[in-house]
């Protein structure tokens, strides 16, 4: 996706917020202000020269690492300024205002270093195909689903990085859901100075050759954006543009979506990628450790892969703490220290995502049995945890609908009835989706 500076600046400042707090936040950056972007250096102002010097010596190299990380520009600084805004170098001129950013794009991402298996040979080759060749009426557009971790962003990250690399005469957006909905409610905001307008909004979407939307499920309940995003499509599909969306879920599992973009989803082609096989798992690690430069005997990476099941992700966390542990301590990589180094990081990962865990941490929060959560009663007060339940396995594992009604002695459609009944109380009682956010957060600590 390229970025306008401010439009950096802004989407920096809404992750410092959340890993600052509200009440830091608002203490020391809620005043902050984009001012300008020259050779590399973000200028931002805030109303007092005590905010400004606090801000430069705690948060400058956060707020650095937050800007680089955004832009994906690794060369990127920040000065803050006291100075009023009509004293200083002013606004973006016309020139500046064409320095954009290529955003979020790992440049490992490419297509080259995805390991390719049965589980998702058929979405590479799909993938590879719309970045060879744009706007195939049988691959426009393009949906990619599967579980946390398994390879999706890597996907169409590698689209984006092949169309960057070998066609600079066309352009791509590349954002998630989420990104774009914060972005599309700045451009509604009237008379904001640092803020896009709504047509400038769109036509960043509308000038591209290639619009690619990671974790669309985001966009449920979300009418207006919706609505949007379905002429947004509708103007770039006519135009013989490709549109490339990723998504936890299939197509017909994302109600509350709107039902006419469940329909366009399904319109093209819907590809999924499963977990790696153990073939799979160890051509990961084998290329992880290579990139590491780090040397096992067979039989440690036999047990990994065979440890490591669920995703791609965890596979390349537990080398990383292989190599953590290697620069720090200096340890022999025997199977015993592999072992003890990696039993606690999986086996907290593997109690706190299963079923059995997530059905005790509901009735835990909800004060019942456990055991009442896979029985027949339908009382509210035990079927509205079940169903809260059913909602967090889909969310938080890689588990099908048949595998989590299974646990709870349902079929498939009652987990999806579940499911759906979830998301429409959460956008119905803000009370009720905090309560589930606390418990998605506290499962996931």
């Amino acid at each position: 996706m390229l970025f306008l500076p401010e439009d950096v600046f802004d989407l920096c400042l809404d992750r410092a917020k959340k890993l600052m707090g509200s009440e830091i936040y608002n203490s020391w950056l809620s005043t902050a202000s984009f001012r300008s972007f020259n050779n590399g250096v973000f200028t931002i102002g805030l109303d007092s020269e005590i905010r400004a010097n606090f801000v430069t010596h705690n948060y400058k190299v956060k707020l650095e690492e937050l800007l680089r990380e955004v832009s994906g520009d690794t060369d990127v600084s920040v000065i803050f300024t006291h100075v009023p805004e009509t004293l200083s170098v002013g606004r973006m001129n016309n020139s500046s205002r064409h320095e954009l950013f290529s955003n979020f794009l790992k440049p490992g991402y490419v297509f080259d270093r995805f390991i390719q298996g049965p589980n998702n040979r058929l979405a590479f080759a799909t993938a590879q195909s719309v970045a060879y060749e744009m706007g195939q009426s049988s691959t426009n557009p393009l949906f990619i689903y599967g579980g946390v971790g398994l390879g999706k962003t890597h996907l169409v990250q590698a689209v984006a990085n092949h169309i960057k690399t070998n066609h600079p005469d066309k352009t791509f957006c590349y954002i998630s859901s989420e990104e774009f909905l914060t972005m599309f409610l700045r451009a509604m905001i009237p008379n904001k100075n640092n803020f896009m307008a709504l047509e400038s909004f769109k036509d960043r979407f509308r000038n591209s050759h290639y619009l690619i939307m990671d974790d669309v499920q985001f966009l449920s309940n979300k009418e207006t954006t919706q609505d949007l995003f379905f002429h947004l499509f509708n103007d770039l599909y006519l135009r013989g543009r490709q549109i490339i969306v990723t998504s936890d879920r299939p197509p017909h599992e994302l109600e509350p979506l709107a039902e006419r973009l469940i329909s366009r989803f399904q319109s093209g082609m819907v590809v999924d990628i499963k977990p790696p096989v153990l073939e799979t798992r160890l051509a990961i690690l084998n290329q992880k450790l290579r990139d590491e430069n780090i040397v096992l005997d067979k039989d440690i990476i036999f047990y990994l892969a065979e440890t490591v099941k669920s995703n791609v992700r965890q596979l390349e966390g537990a080398v990383n703490l292989i190599a953590a542990n290697i620069r720090i301590q200096n340890i022999d990589l025997t199977l015993e220290n592999v072992r003890s180094i990696t039993t606690e990081y999986l086996g907290a990962s593997s109690r706190r995502l299963n079923p059995a865990s997530i059905t005790s941490s509901v009735a835990e929060f909800f004060s019942v049995n456990p055991n009442t959560l896979k029985g027949k009663q339908r009382k509210r007060e035990i079927l509205v945890p079940r169903q809260i339940s059913m909602y967090l396995m889909r969310d938080l594992t890689n588990l099908s609908l048949e595998e989590i009604g299974s646990f709870f002695g349902r079929d498939h459609s009652t987990v999806l009835n579940a499911i759906k009944r979830i998301n429409s109380m959460m956008a119905d009682d803000t009370f009720f989706k905090r309560k589930i956010i606390d418990l998605r957060e506290s499962l996931l600590v």
